[in-house]
């Protein structure tokens, strides 16, 4: 008995969502409804997967290229006593990789202009567990990164600069040096020898390479002597924790920073616009939900004399109100379907999508120079994709209630005197 009444409330819900010919008004009511949900569910999947995609490539390439934690010396420029460092840090279990470096800026003179840059003096050795750099060579070739007369610089760089792979290239040290005409800056010339691509467009536009040795030399440090640690760790997650354990440890003449409190505000800045971005596109869904309401009020007002004839044959008002919940569910339903495959398809297609947009505008859609990335990234989360269906479908549940109620609560005798 009870799968027959089942049976009563699902056929009639299914035969009042297919409107016929005097009902076209109602169905294009129900359509934009369908419509709306379909896109306020694929524009939230699309712009979560965008956002997550965001966070994991600017993340890698932050780790990848500049270490989990970051170590520099407080009050001196210079840590003379490295290796005693270097050797404290390998004990601990979590460290995976220890690169001593030479960073500072400098001023690049090239054919075409000149730039202010970061010079970063980095052996062969530590570069190549940087696969971000020694992976993407754009020309050149990294087995002459030797010597103290050569340098390896990023591919906007060398764009801006106007030079290519066997230019030569002259640097400008902040630095001055005495000379018989009083204080003077120093430069100096170099060959460069590969241009690189990290992935990274404000890295890749500002970024010079060169041998710790030459680093040395150029900015007049003492022999052996740096100016800060490039640490890797076996858990990124865990940067913060192990860059206070380290710090504990090597006292406040080492000052130990790790990578999300460096890149704090950017990633802060990331998450609030991620949630900005779901609440906004939300009310995209919650639009289409009214539309539902409307729809479905326009139908039980259509259907009041079928409301009152099948209350006289004996339905039950959890009947009547189970056929309209269903009516309207069934148009969240199918919108939130369609809206997960279009948005998935235009995620997982999205840097495809980007280049036949930009094809046919002839405008640049994706500028690597105000968002940091070469390409529009997009990575999928099966988490967000449930909570974004979720919420479509108990929008659209919470949508039919009320005009459900009110089809179950009409009177039969007066439904009937006024058809």
């Amino acid at each position: 008995m009870a799968l027959m009444l089942n049976n009563f409330v699902l056929s009639t819900a299914f035969r009042y969502f297919r409107a016929k010919k005097n009902e076209k008004f109602v169905s294009i009511i129900s359509a934009i409804s369908l419509i709306g949900i379909t896109i306020g569910v694929a524009a939230l999947i699309i712009v979560m997967s965008v956002m997550n995609g965001f966070h994991i490539e600017l993340t890698n390439n932050i780790v990848g290229l500049n270490g989990d934690v970051t170590l520099s010396p407080y009050k001196n420029k210079e840590i003379e006593n490295h290796q005693n460092i270097s050797e404290r840090i390998k004990n601990y279990s979590f460290v995976t990789k220890i690169h001593p470096l030479i960073t500072g800026q400098g001023l690049a003179l090239g054919r075409d202009s000149n730039s202010g840059v970061l010079i970063k003096g980095i052996d062969l050795s530590s570069l190549k567990h940087k696969g971000e750099i020694t992976k993407n060579v754009m020309s050149g070739d990294f087995v002459d990164y030797f010597g103290n007369d050569r340098i390896a610089i990023g591919s906007e760089l060398a764009v801006n600069l106007g030079i290519h792979v066997g230019s030569k290239i002259k640097l400008i040290a902040p630095n001055l040096i005495s000379t018989v005409f009083g204080s003077m800056p120093r430069t100096k010339t170099y060959t460069v020898i590969a241009i690189f691509s990290s992935g990274m467009y404000d890295y890749d536009a500002a970024t010079i390479l060169m041998p710790l040795s030459a680093a040395r030399l150029f900015f007049s440090f003492s022999d052996n002597s740096i100016n800060s640690f490039e640490v890797n760790v076996n858990d990124p997650n865990k940067a913060s924790e192990y860059a206070h354990l380290l710090q504990k440890d090597l006292g406040s003449d080492i000052y130990v920073q790790n990578w999300m409190n460096s890149n704090r505000q950017f990633l802060q800045a990331l998450e609030v616009e991620r949630v900005a971005m779901f609440t906004i596109l939300s009310l995209i869904i919650l639009v289409a939900a009214f539309n539902i309401v409307s729809s479905l009020f326009m139908i039980v007002k259509d259907k009041t004399k079928d409301i009152a004839i099948l209350k006289t044959i004996g339905a039950s008002n959890r009947q009547i109100m189970l056929i309209f919940m269903i009516n309207g569910t069934l148009i969240g339903v199918i919108g939130t379907i369609t809206g997960m495959i279009c948005g998935l398809l235009f995620s997982y297609n999205i840097e495809s999508v980007r280049n036949l947009l930009e094809s046919f505008s002839g405008v640049k859609l994706f500028d690597p120079a105000i968002y940091f990335l070469y390409s529009l990234p997009s990575s999928v989360e099966l988490y967000d994709v449930f909570i974004v269906a979720l919420l479509s479908i108990i929008l659209s549940i919470m949508a039919t209630i009320y005009p459900a109620y009110r089809a179950a609560k009409l009177n039969p005798i007066e439904a009937m005197r006024y058809e």
